[in-house]
């Protein structure tokens, strides 16, 4: 196993442990920005639907990492997969009215 595999490895299991936290609900002050809004605009936003949406970009990144690592010929195709997960990931929440307190 290289130092590169390691790297990974050790990358793949903190974004495991922060996406099952972030869909837990907890951990929400690792979401940028989230931390320093007043209170009220915080209430104004569903945190724990933002959570539970970074917390699953998260998890897919782990299996793409561990992907990687088990099929290295493949890298150039979970690129564009991480790529499209995040782009997805990031429109999907910034459109959706979910993402707004009821």
């Amino acid at each position: 196993m290289t130092s590169n595999n390691v790297i990974a490895l050790v990358i793949g299991m903190i974004f495991f442990v922060g996406g099952v936290q972030l869909f837990r609900g907890r951990w929400l002050f690792l979401v940028a920005g989230y931390n320093t809004m007043s209170k009220e605009k915080r209430k104004k936003l569903n945190g724990r639907f933002i959570g539970k949406v970074i917390g699953t970009m998260l998890l897919l990144s782990c299996l793409i990492i561990f992907g990687m690592l088990i099929h290295p010929e493949a890298q150039t195709f979970y690129f564009i997969l991480q790529l499209a997960i995040v782009i997805i990931g990031v429109i999907y929440v910034n459109v959706s009215d979910k993402r707004k307190e009821i």
